[in-house]
């Protein structure tokens, strides 16, 4: 366990000090770092820290998981951003379907399987999803109509810009993580 924890705390620490050391590059070098780790992100499991979310919770993170569970396992929760009994159920059913010990708990494992990569082009829940924590956690002036434009791109680089990612308005694993863990 504690050689796990080593990893994992090395694992996070090494990309922390390659994004710090880009830092102080050029933004060219920045960006290209920066981009690495994302499609890194995107192309194998990371270990990112997540927030927990759980019964009792409410706000953006909930609404956006509520919509994400609505996309991956067709579920019709309704969009309160309050964490129930039914979100709980749903999300423990998610959880038994891609082989989590089902908590009912949104964790980091959860998290991990439970966003979906989304881009301009891109239309649905998930992107609904996206502009609710854009718009109602971070303030950009976006409509949340489930519909990745121009408008929802510019917001998507202009968080990224904001949080030391590449903005390339792509909503990947880190940028979805950004948005959840700095969720005010």
């Amino acid at each position: 366990m504690r050689n796990a924890l080593r990893r994992i705390t090395f694992g996070v620490l090494g990309a922390g000090m390659v994004v710090a050391m880009a830092a102080s590059a050029t933004p060219a070098a920045t960006a290209a770092v920066s981009g690495r780790l994302e499609a890194a992100a995107a192309a194998q499991p990371v270990s990112l820290h997540w927030s927990t979310v759980r019964r009792g919770d409410s706000g953006p993170s909930v609404k956006s998981i509520q919509y994400l569970l609505n996309v991956r396992i067709g579920s019709h929760l309704a969009h309160t951003g309050f964490f129930g009994p039914r979100t709980e159920a749903d999300v423990k059913t998610f959880q038994r379907l891609v082989g989590l010990f089902p908590s009912g708990v949104v964790r980091s494992a959860t998290w991990d399987r439970l966003i979906v990569t989304v881009q301009r082009g891109s239309t649905g829940q998930a992107v609904t999803a996206v502009q609710v924590q854009l718009r109602y956690s971070y303030g950009y002036i976006i409509a949340v109509d489930g519909i990745f434009g121009p408008k929802t791109q510019a917001a998507a680089k202009a968080f990224q810009r904001r949080f030391g990612l590449r903005p390339d308005g792509i909503v990947g694993p880190l940028t979805w993580n950004a948005m959840i863990v700095n969720d005010r």
